[in-house]
């Protein structure tokens, strides 16, 4: 029997830790309402639980959009190896957190929930941010704005780096 009663989202997920606002680094960003001790699990990262199947289609549709113009942001985190989180949700509030070369925060699969935990105390008012952990692969579908002084300009998880230094510097000697 078919149900008449519209889907409701869930409400935005809470964090006593943190608030959304504009981000220079891209779009919005979540920022630091008070200060944050480390160690601390400011929000956990919510959504979608999918297949690796259908994480697979969704991104070949991420990338055709991004193809056309669009954004291209990627909101998939691995629970597992059957399963993933789509965080594209509205709900989601975790998904406004930026990535950083140099963060202050770092992601921590804790049977399959998904948590932001801070590496370091950060101050109020301070964004919060996490190495997005990209592979060398797909370095150059996903540039950088972090601003770190030790960003390469691409995100790429940190032990990489070092490959997305070589390849443009080969290229700057062209």
């Amino acid at each position: 029997m078919k149900s008449d009663t519209p889907k409701v989202s869930p409400a935005p997920t809470p964090s006593l830790w943190a608030r959304p606002a504009a981000s220079s680094v891209h779009g919005s960003g979540l920022y630091a309402t008070t200060p944050i001790p480390q160690n601390t699990r400011v929000i956990e990262y919510v959504g979608e639980r999918i297949t690796k199947k259908e994480s697979d289609r969704r991104d070949t549709a991420r990338l055709k959009r991004q193809d056309e113009g669009d954004d291209g942001c990627v909101y998939v985190f691995e629970i597992n190896q059957r399963y993933d989180i789509d965080g594209d949700v509205s709900w989601n509030t975790a998904r406004l957190i930026n990535h950083s070369c140099e963060p202050n925060c770092e992601t921590e699969n804790t049977r399959g929930h998904i948590w932001i935990t801070a590496v370091r105390d950060i101050q109020e008012g301070e964004e919060l941010n996490y190495d997005y952990g990209f592979d060398w692969s797909v370095w150059e579908d996903h540039p950088c704005r972090c601003g770190a002084p030790s960003c390469v300009g691409y995100i790429v998880k940190k032990g990489q780096r070092w490959r997305v230094r070589r390849v443009l510097e080969q290229r700057a000697k062209k």
